[in-house]
Protein backbone atom coordinates (compact mmCIF):
# COMPACT_ATOMS: atom_id res chain seq x y z
CA UNK A 1 0.00 0.00 0.00
CA UNK A 2 2.49 2.59 -0.96
CA UNK A 3 1.55 5.78 -1.93
CA UNK A 4 3.04 5.72 -5.25
CA UNK A 5 5.41 3.08 -7.91
CA UNK A 6 8.85 3.45 -6.72
CA UNK A 7 10.19 0.80 -8.72
CA UNK A 8 13.73 1.06 -9.57
CA UNK A 9 14.37 1.51 -13.08
CA UNK A 10 15.34 -1.76 -15.32
CA UNK A 11 18.83 0.61 -16.44
CA UNK A 12 19.26 1.00 -12.66
CA UNK A 13 18.84 -2.69 -11.10
CA UNK A 14 20.77 -5.62 -10.42
CA UNK A 15 23.08 -6.95 -13.01
CA UNK A 16 22.10 -4.46 -15.54
CA UNK A 17 23.55 -1.55 -13.50
CA UNK A 18 26.97 -2.81 -12.30
CA UNK A 19 27.59 -4.11 -16.22
CA UNK A 20 26.83 -0.53 -17.44
CA UNK A 21 28.82 1.02 -14.60
CA UNK A 22 32.05 -1.02 -15.52
CA UNK A 23 31.60 -0.59 -19.40
CA UNK A 24 30.59 3.14 -19.34
CA UNK A 25 33.95 3.14 -16.76
CA UNK A 26 36.18 0.97 -18.72
CA UNK A 27 35.51 3.35 -21.89
CA UNK A 28 35.93 6.48 -20.20
CA UNK A 29 39.44 5.12 -19.28
CA UNK A 30 40.83 4.15 -22.60
CA UNK A 31 39.40 7.88 -23.67
CA UNK A 32 41.38 9.60 -21.37
CA UNK A 33 44.49 7.39 -21.89
CA UNK A 34 43.63 8.16 -26.11
CA UNK A 35 42.86 11.68 -25.73
CA UNK A 36 46.30 12.29 -23.25
CA UNK A 37 48.24 11.10 -25.96
CA UNK A 38 46.60 12.54 -28.81
CA UNK A 39 45.23 15.61 -28.22
CA UNK A 40 48.93 17.62 -28.67
CA UNK A 41 47.23 20.14 -25.92
CA UNK A 42 46.77 17.35 -23.36
CA UNK A 43 49.98 15.62 -24.13
CA UNK A 44 51.77 18.95 -23.54
CA UNK A 45 50.61 19.63 -20.11
CA UNK A 46 50.79 15.92 -19.28
CA UNK A 47 54.30 15.40 -20.60
CA UNK A 48 55.33 18.83 -18.69
CA UNK A 49 53.57 18.20 -15.44
CA UNK A 50 55.76 14.35 -15.51
CA UNK A 51 58.78 16.19 -16.12
CA UNK A 52 58.42 18.53 -13.57
CA UNK A 53 57.58 16.09 -10.92
CA UNK A 54 60.56 14.49 -11.77
CA UNK A 55 63.11 17.06 -11.96
CA UNK A 56 62.15 19.53 -8.89
CA UNK A 57 63.74 22.53 -9.14
CA UNK A 58 65.37 21.68 -12.47
CA UNK A 59 65.32 24.57 -15.72
CA UNK A 60 62.41 23.33 -17.54
CA UNK A 61 63.91 24.81 -20.98
CA UNK A 62 65.89 21.62 -21.25
CA UNK A 63 64.23 19.54 -24.19
CA UNK A 64 62.44 16.33 -22.79
CA UNK A 65 64.60 13.41 -24.25
CA UNK A 66 63.26 10.64 -26.70
CA UNK A 67 63.40 7.81 -24.03
CA UNK A 68 61.63 10.19 -21.08
CA UNK A 69 59.28 10.96 -23.33
CA UNK A 70 58.59 7.04 -24.39
CA UNK A 71 58.26 6.48 -20.49
CA UNK A 72 56.02 9.15 -20.08
CA UNK A 73 53.58 7.70 -22.25
CA UNK A 74 54.21 4.03 -20.60
CA UNK A 75 52.73 6.05 -17.50
CA UNK A 76 49.57 6.84 -19.08
CA UNK A 77 48.91 4.00 -20.58
CA UNK A 78 49.45 1.71 -18.18
CA UNK A 79 49.80 4.03 -14.58
CA UNK A 80 47.65 7.28 -14.79
CA UNK A 81 44.48 6.22 -15.15
CA UNK A 82 44.32 2.74 -13.19
CA UNK A 83 41.76 4.70 -10.95
CA UNK A 84 39.08 5.12 -13.14
CA UNK A 85 37.11 2.13 -12.85
CA UNK A 86 37.91 1.05 -9.50
CA UNK A 87 36.02 4.70 -8.60
CA UNK A 88 33.12 3.93 -10.18
CA UNK A 89 32.77 0.46 -8.91
CA UNK A 90 32.56 1.29 -4.93
CA UNK A 91 29.54 2.80 -6.76
CA UNK A 92 27.69 -0.06 -7.16
CA UNK A 93 26.54 0.01 -3.85
CA UNK A 94 23.97 0.30 -2.24
CA UNK A 95 21.30 -1.22 -3.85
CA UNK A 96 18.14 0.24 -3.56
CA UNK A 97 16.22 -3.46 -3.81
CA UNK A 98 17.79 -3.58 -0.96
CA UNK A 99 15.23 -1.88 0.95
CA UNK A 100 12.17 -3.82 -0.76
CA UNK A 101 11.96 -5.99 2.22
CA UNK A 102 11.27 -3.57 4.63
CA UNK A 103 9.48 -0.91 3.21
CA UNK A 104 6.88 -4.06 1.94
CA UNK A 105 6.71 -5.14 5.65
CA UNK A 106 5.78 -1.59 7.22
CA UNK A 107 3.33 -1.48 4.30
CA UNK A 108 1.88 -4.98 5.60
CA UNK A 109 1.34 -3.23 9.17
CA UNK A 110 0.43 -0.12 8.11
CA UNK A 111 -2.23 -2.41 6.04
CA UNK A 112 -3.47 -4.15 9.75
CA UNK A 113 -4.06 -0.83 11.37
CA UNK A 114 -5.95 0.52 8.34
CA UNK A 115 -9.34 1.74 10.09
CA UNK A 116 -10.66 4.94 11.59
CA UNK A 117 -13.71 5.65 14.40
CA UNK A 118 -17.03 6.24 12.93
CA UNK A 119 -19.56 9.28 14.79
CA UNK A 120 -21.11 6.91 16.74
CA UNK A 121 -18.02 5.15 18.14
CA UNK A 122 -18.09 2.26 16.46
CA UNK A 123 -14.55 1.14 14.90
CA UNK A 124 -14.27 0.71 10.99
CA UNK A 125 -11.25 -1.34 10.40
CA UNK A 126 -9.55 -3.44 7.84
CA UNK A 127 -8.10 -6.36 10.68
CA UNK A 128 -10.92 -8.48 12.70
CA UNK A 129 -8.49 -8.28 15.57
CA UNK A 130 -9.28 -3.98 15.63
CA UNK A 131 -12.87 -5.24 15.35
CA UNK A 132 -12.93 -6.33 19.11
CA UNK A 133 -13.00 -2.87 19.81
CA UNK A 134 -16.44 -2.69 19.07
CA UNK A 135 -16.94 -5.67 20.23
CA UNK A 136 -15.89 -5.38 23.96
CA UNK A 137 -17.89 -1.84 23.86
CA UNK A 138 -20.88 -3.31 23.21
CA UNK A 139 -20.30 -6.42 25.29
CA UNK A 140 -19.77 -3.87 28.13
CA UNK A 141 -22.90 -2.48 27.54
CA UNK A 142 -24.42 -5.34 29.58
CA UNK A 143 -22.31 -4.07 32.32
CA UNK A 144 -22.57 -1.22 34.83
CA UNK A 145 -20.47 1.04 37.71
CA UNK A 146 -17.38 2.05 38.09
CA UNK A 147 -14.79 0.04 36.71
CA UNK A 148 -16.85 -0.42 33.63
CA UNK A 149 -16.76 3.37 32.97
CA UNK A 150 -13.13 3.34 33.79
CA UNK A 151 -12.55 0.60 31.56
CA UNK A 152 -14.05 2.59 28.57
CA UNK A 153 -12.68 5.91 28.88
CA UNK A 154 -9.23 4.82 29.95
CA UNK A 155 -8.76 1.88 27.22
CA UNK A 156 -11.26 1.52 24.51
CA UNK A 157 -12.41 4.90 23.57
CA UNK A 158 -8.21 5.78 23.76
CA UNK A 159 -7.97 2.93 21.67
CA UNK A 160 -9.45 4.78 18.82
CA UNK A 161 -6.82 7.38 18.78
CA UNK A 162 -3.74 5.05 19.55
CA UNK A 163 -4.50 2.52 16.59
CA UNK A 164 -4.91 5.53 13.77
CA UNK A 165 -1.62 7.54 15.60
CA UNK A 166 0.63 4.29 15.24
CA UNK A 167 -0.61 3.31 11.99
CA UNK A 168 0.45 7.29 10.84
CA UNK A 169 3.69 6.33 12.66
CA UNK A 170 4.49 3.52 10.52
CA UNK A 171 3.68 5.33 7.67
CA UNK A 172 6.12 8.01 8.22
CA UNK A 173 8.40 5.45 8.90
CA UNK A 174 7.92 3.62 5.62
CA UNK A 175 8.21 6.92 3.75
CA UNK A 176 11.84 7.55 5.11
CA UNK A 177 12.78 3.95 4.11
CA UNK A 178 11.00 4.66 0.59
CA UNK A 179 12.71 7.85 0.63
CA UNK A 180 16.64 6.05 1.27
CA UNK A 181 15.42 4.00 -1.38
CA UNK A 182 14.69 7.02 -3.87
CA UNK A 183 18.34 8.27 -2.85
CA UNK A 184 20.00 5.59 -4.09
CA UNK A 185 17.97 5.20 -7.00
CA UNK A 186 19.03 8.98 -7.62
CA UNK A 187 22.52 8.14 -6.61
CA UNK A 188 22.75 5.44 -9.40
CA UNK A 189 21.22 7.72 -12.10
CA UNK A 190 23.57 10.49 -11.21
CA UNK A 191 26.73 7.45 -11.59
CA UNK A 192 25.77 6.80 -15.12
CA UNK A 193 25.16 10.46 -16.39
CA UNK A 194 28.09 11.33 -14.42
CA UNK A 195 30.22 8.57 -16.55
CA UNK A 196 28.29 9.51 -19.99
CA UNK A 197 29.30 13.03 -19.59
CA UNK A 198 32.48 12.80 -18.88
CA UNK A 199 33.28 10.43 -21.99
CA UNK A 200 31.83 13.30 -23.76
CA UNK A 201 33.60 15.98 -22.47
CA UNK A 202 37.17 13.86 -22.70
CA UNK A 203 36.01 13.01 -26.46
CA UNK A 204 35.39 16.70 -27.24
CA UNK A 205 38.74 17.39 -26.32
CA UNK A 206 40.36 16.80 -30.23
CA UNK A 207 37.17 15.73 -32.34
CA UNK A 208 34.33 17.63 -31.17
CA UNK A 209 32.55 15.33 -30.45
CA UNK A 210 30.00 17.02 -28.66
CA UNK A 211 28.98 20.63 -28.85
CA UNK A 212 27.32 22.99 -26.08
CA UNK A 213 28.27 23.57 -22.78
CA UNK A 214 24.82 21.80 -21.43
CA UNK A 215 26.55 19.01 -22.80
CA UNK A 216 29.14 18.35 -20.70
CA UNK A 217 26.98 19.21 -17.43
CA UNK A 218 26.35 16.97 -14.48
CA UNK A 219 24.16 17.16 -11.74
CA UNK A 220 24.57 15.17 -8.49
CA UNK A 221 20.97 13.59 -7.13
CA UNK A 222 17.90 15.46 -6.07
CA UNK A 223 17.37 16.16 -2.48
CA UNK A 224 14.31 14.58 -1.04
CA UNK A 225 11.32 16.82 0.41
CA UNK A 226 11.17 17.13 3.65
CA UNK A 227 8.12 17.68 6.17
CA UNK A 228 7.34 17.86 9.93
CA UNK A 229 4.63 15.34 11.71
CA UNK A 230 2.77 18.53 12.45
CA UNK A 231 -1.11 17.50 12.80
CA UNK A 232 -1.18 14.49 11.06
CA UNK A 233 -1.32 12.65 14.72
CA UNK A 234 -4.80 13.15 16.61
CA UNK A 235 -5.07 13.84 20.37
CA UNK A 236 -2.16 15.17 20.84
CA UNK A 237 1.31 14.03 19.77
CA UNK A 238 3.43 17.58 21.26
CA UNK A 239 6.84 15.31 21.37
CA UNK A 240 6.25 14.08 17.68
CA UNK A 241 4.78 17.23 16.43
CA UNK A 242 8.41 18.91 15.13
CA UNK A 243 9.86 15.70 13.96
CA UNK A 244 11.42 15.44 10.47
CA UNK A 245 9.54 13.73 7.97
CA UNK A 246 10.23 11.90 4.26
CA UNK A 247 7.37 13.49 2.03
CA UNK A 248 7.94 10.62 -0.54
CA UNK A 249 4.48 11.83 -2.68
CA UNK A 250 6.21 15.55 -2.97
CA UNK A 251 9.73 14.27 -3.55
CA UNK A 252 8.98 12.22 -6.59
CA UNK A 253 6.53 14.79 -7.82
CA UNK A 254 8.43 15.62 -10.60
CA UNK A 255 9.43 11.94 -11.32
CA UNK A 256 11.18 9.44 -9.64
CA UNK A 257 14.60 10.62 -11.25
CA UNK A 258 13.59 14.03 -11.93
CA UNK A 259 15.47 16.46 -14.53
CA UNK A 260 16.99 19.47 -13.51
CA UNK A 261 16.22 19.48 -10.13
CA UNK A 262 19.75 18.33 -9.00
CA UNK A 263 21.20 19.18 -5.78
CA UNK A 264 24.54 20.62 -7.47
CA UNK A 265 25.83 20.75 -10.89
CA UNK A 266 29.17 21.13 -12.49
CA UNK A 267 30.40 21.63 -15.68
CA UNK A 268 33.10 18.68 -16.74
CA UNK A 269 34.31 19.91 -19.91
CA UNK A 270 38.09 21.17 -19.83
CA UNK A 271 41.17 22.03 -22.20
CA UNK A 272 43.09 18.95 -21.53
CA UNK A 273 42.37 15.18 -20.39
CA UNK A 274 43.76 15.76 -16.98
CA UNK A 275 41.77 18.54 -16.02
CA UNK A 276 39.20 16.52 -17.50
CA UNK A 277 40.04 13.56 -14.98
CA UNK A 278 40.72 16.41 -11.92
CA UNK A 279 36.60 17.39 -12.50
CA UNK A 280 35.65 13.94 -12.50
CA UNK A 281 37.21 13.05 -9.37
CA UNK A 282 35.61 16.32 -8.12
CA UNK A 283 32.21 15.90 -9.41
CA UNK A 284 32.53 11.77 -7.19
CA UNK A 285 33.45 13.99 -4.39
CA UNK A 286 29.89 16.22 -4.64
CA UNK A 287 28.31 13.16 -5.07
CA UNK A 288 29.44 11.10 -2.05
CA UNK A 289 28.90 14.37 -0.09
CA UNK A 290 25.04 15.37 -1.84
CA UNK A 291 24.53 11.38 -0.93
CA UNK A 292 25.25 11.82 2.94
CA UNK A 293 23.49 15.32 3.00
CA UNK A 294 20.21 13.01 1.89
CA UNK A 295 21.20 10.22 4.42
CA UNK A 296 20.82 11.93 6.94
CA UNK A 297 17.61 13.93 6.56
CA UNK A 298 16.01 9.98 6.47
CA UNK A 299 18.42 9.07 9.55
CA UNK A 300 17.28 12.43 10.61
CA UNK A 301 13.57 11.60 10.55
CA UNK A 302 13.56 8.07 11.71
CA UNK A 303 15.71 9.06 14.88
CA UNK A 304 12.77 12.10 15.34
CA UNK A 305 10.23 9.62 15.17
CA UNK A 306 11.83 6.97 17.55
CA UNK A 307 12.92 10.08 19.83
CA UNK A 308 8.82 11.12 19.90
CA UNK A 309 7.29 7.95 20.79
CA UNK A 310 9.58 7.08 23.54
CA UNK A 311 8.79 10.56 25.28
CA UNK A 312 4.79 10.06 24.15
CA UNK A 313 5.01 6.33 26.00
CA UNK A 314 6.56 7.03 28.55
CA UNK A 315 4.44 9.69 29.70
CA UNK A 316 1.39 7.28 29.50
CA UNK A 317 3.34 4.71 31.67
CA UNK A 318 5.01 6.41 34.18
CA UNK A 319 0.98 8.69 34.79
CA UNK A 320 -1.07 5.94 33.90
CA UNK A 321 -2.97 8.11 31.46
CA UNK A 322 -3.76 7.69 28.14
CA UNK A 323 -1.52 9.42 25.49
CA UNK A 324 -1.66 9.50 21.36
CA UNK A 325 0.43 5.97 21.59
CA UNK A 326 -0.68 4.41 24.32
CA UNK A 327 -3.55 3.68 26.75
CA UNK A 328 -3.63 3.87 30.15
CA UNK A 329 -4.17 0.19 32.50
CA UNK A 330 -7.78 0.52 33.76
CA UNK A 331 -8.75 0.51 37.28
CA UNK A 332 -10.23 -3.04 36.25
CA UNK A 333 -6.97 -4.73 35.87
CA UNK A 334 -6.05 -4.37 39.21
CA UNK A 335 -9.33 -4.78 40.93
CA UNK A 336 -9.96 -7.43 43.77
CA UNK A 337 -12.56 -9.56 43.99
CA UNK A 338 -14.07 -7.79 47.20
CA UNK A 339 -13.86 -4.45 44.99
CA UNK A 340 -15.73 -5.99 42.40
CA UNK A 341 -18.25 -7.90 44.35
CA UNK A 342 -18.71 -4.75 46.19
CA UNK A 343 -20.94 -2.78 43.29
CA UNK A 344 -18.34 -1.35 41.28
CA UNK A 345 -18.65 -4.16 38.11
CA UNK A 346 -22.07 -5.35 37.83
CA UNK A 347 -24.40 -7.20 35.44
CA UNK A 348 -26.71 -3.99 34.25
CA UNK A 349 -30.07 -4.60 35.52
Amino acid sequence: MTDTNLTTPAELAGQAYATAVREKAHKLKQELIRQTLEDSTSWTKAINDKWANDHPGEWDAIPISTAEADMYRERVRTQDYEWVVPSFERFLDPDPDALNPVIESLARIEGMLEGRASTNGAWVGASPALGRINDVRVEMAFWEGAFKDNFIDHLVTPLETVVPNQRELIRYSRNAVEGAKVVHIRFRKSVLAMLDNAIRATQQLSNSACTGADAMKWGSIALCVIGTAGGALAAGGAALAAAVVVDIVGTIGGGLVPQDQEQTKLDLAADTATEVAAKIMSAQSVLGNDTYLAEEDIVTSLRDLHRGLTAERTRTLTSNRSGPFGVATPALADATASQITSGSFRPRR
